[in-house]
């Protein structure tokens, strides 16, 4: 009989060590997975929040650099490329941007990114130097803004 009892207590001991190994065993994979799956959604975010911050700047150098040409002369013979190269560069970046909506939902972050891209297509109207100046400066703070509010949701 004490054989017995011995043996029921050895066997339920590891049948209950196995089963608590077992629930451990899948908790770690669960918060493995769980983990895993926070950093790819964090990379993707990164990659998307750093490629258009990157065409923003882009963009708003070919928009600069077009309306010198228009307005001041500068490269003037080129100023069908650089109009080629502005349009290609807001494509690209507009299509960055769909990427920033698409990978996040906060709303500051939607606002920072919108009104950087819009206020960086609109360079090109300024009317004269001074304007253009100003302009120039304040698509450089809101992207910079972008840059301060993506690092945040990152």
């Amino acid at each position: 009989m004490n054989a017995i009892l011995t043996s029921v207590i050895a066997v339920t001991g590891t049948l209950l060590g196995s089963t608590l190994t077992h629930l451990f065993q899948q908790r770690t994979v669960r918060r493995t997975e769980r983990v895993a799956g926070e950093e790819r959604v964090r990379q993707r975010r990164l990659d998307a929040y750093g490629t258009y911050a990157g065409l923003l700047v882009e963009f708003r150098q070919a928009m600069l650099h077009h309306w010198f040409c228009l307005h001041e002369g500068q490269d003037a013979g080129d100023e069908v490329e650089l109009r080629k190269r502005s349009f290609e560069l807001r494509s690209r970046a507009q299509h960055a941007l769909f990427q920033v909506l698409l990978t996040s939902e906060e709303p500051a972050l939607l606002a920072a990114a919108t009104d950087a891209f819009t206020a960086v297509g609109k360079i090109d109207r300024g009317k004269d130097r001074a304007d253009v100046v100003a302009r120039r400066d304040a698509t450089r703070e809101l992207i910079d803004a972008f840059v301060d509010t993506a690092r945040a949701h990152v």
